[in-house]
């Protein structure tokens, strides 16, 4: 396999782009206000799994698709839909090609966790309603992960039984009143 001069400079412009795309999707998640307790390393595990977990539902919506019922195809069909705006939403650098990605992507950076986890959530029920092969119920836990996952984020870390108390006002708990010792006499049977 030969290159040429120009095939080179092609090859270098698309390996050139993919890395300003990486470095660019690093600063962008700098840059953006993050929820307290989520780390560098979270945010983008959230991320691949997101594209995990949207590619699989790709999958099953293929194989859903492959159907001779009307609504399984019909259900396989926004599976497959449901799977790419996923990974559109969340991982944007993967759809930074296709131009017309952009701008949902710029709108789903600024969204909050409880909204995605309503849109992660709730619309994969559709296929689920309309078919219930085994392809488009993975497919649905598939989409629901994430969903939960969101859900997690928007709910957030627990508070310790310190705080949580401090906030509620609540006086300390007693240990209860002394219990004395039962004896064996203090039990008759009549």
């Amino acid at each position: 396999m030969n290159f040429n001069a120009s095939q080179a400079a092609q090859t270098a412009k698309y390996a050139g782009g993919a890395m300003n795309a990486f470095q660019t999707a690093v600063d962008i998640d700098n840059q953006q206000p993050q929820q307290e307790g989520t780390t560098f390393w979270f945010r983008w595990l959230i991320r691949i799994v997101a594209v995990v977990t949207g590619i699989l539902a790709m999958i099953c919506g293929v194989f859903g698709a492959l159907s001779v019922s009307l609504s399984c195809i019909a259900a396989g069909i926004i599976m497959i839909f449901l799977g790419f705006s996923m990974i559109m939403f969340e991982v944007p650098i993967c759809c930074q090609f296709v131009s017309y990605t952009q701008p949902v992507a710029k709108f789903s950076e600024n969204r909050p966790a409880w909204q995605k986890a309503m849109l992660y959530s709730l619309p994969p029920l559709i296929p689920l309603v309309l078919c219930q092969s085994i392809s488009i119920v993975l497919g649905f836990i598939c989409l629901l992960v994430n969903g939960a996952i969101q859900f997690m984020l928007a709910v957030g870390k627990k508070a310790t039984k310190e705080e949580m108390s401090s906030r509620a006002g609540a006086q300390p708990i007693p240990d209860g009143p002394p219990v004395a010792a039962a004896t064996d006499k203090d039990f008759r049977f009549n």
